[in-house]
C-alpha cells in the first residue's frame, strides 16, 4: 500500500468515530423565551401548551436538568413551583413518564441521525370522554452546544399543535 492511501485510510478510520459521536444532552438548560414559540395560540400553529413528551397543556419548563448515558435520557423539568422527573430509553423500548393530572404516558425514544425522536400515542379519560393524543418530539443541539432545541408536535382530536422550545445552556 503507498504511503499517501495508508494515512488517507487512517484518516478515514479516526474521522469515523467523530463523524458517527450523538451529541450529550447532560447538563443545566434554561428555557430562552425569545427564542421559542409563544405560549398559547390556536391548533395548528407555532403555539400552545406542551401535551408530549416533556411537557403538560399550558404549561413549559422553564429549566431542565439533563443526565445522559448510552442507553437513557434523565430529564428533570422544572415548571414554576412544580417538577417532574422523566426516563427515557434511547434504545427504542418503551418508557412510561407522568404527565398532568396523575395521567401515565407511554412513549418510544431513539435517535435520528443527531437527534432524539421521542414519540408516542396515548388514550387518556376526561370529563368529556376518552381522547387520543399522538405526540413527537424532536430534541436538537446546536453545532457548539450552547443551545438545544425541542420541537413538539401533538395531535389531539382539537386538532394538530406543533411548538418549538429552546433552551441555552445553563
Amino acid at each position: 500500500m503507498k504511503p499517501s492511501l495508508a494515512i488517507a485510510a487512517v484518516l478515514t478510520l479516526l474521522g469515523t468515530p467523530l463523524l458517527a459521536q450523538k451529541p450529550d444532552f447532560s447538563g443545566s438548560w434554561k428555557l430562552n423565551a425569545e427564542a421559542s414559540d409563544p405560549m398559547g395560540g390556536p391548533p395548528g400553529g407555532g403555539g400552545g401548551g406542551q401535551r408530549g413528551p416533556g411537557g403538560g397543556a399550558g404549561m413549559r419548563a422553564t429549566e431542565l436538568f439533563i443526565t445522559q448515558s448510552d442507553s437513557k435520557i434523565v430529564i428533570e423539568a422544572k415548571m414554576a413551583d412544580r417538577s417532574r422527573m422523566m426516563t427515557y430509553y434511547l434504545d427504542g423500548r418503551e418508557s412510561k413518564n407522568p404527565a398532568m393530572r396523575d395521567i401515565e404516558l407511554t412513549t418510544k425514544s431513539s435517535w435520528v441521525d443527531n437527534t432524539i425522536v421521542t414519540e408516542g400515542e396515548n388514550t387518556i379519560t376526561t370529563p368529556m370522554g376518552e381522547m387520543t393524543i399522538k405526540s413527537k418530539e424532536v430534541r436538537s443541539m446546536s453545532a457548539d452546544g450552547k443551545q438545544m432545541t425541542v420541537v413538539t408536535t401533538t395531535v389531539t382530536p382539537q386538532g394538530e399543535r406543533t411548538r418549538k422550545a429552546v433552551y441555552d445552556k445553563a
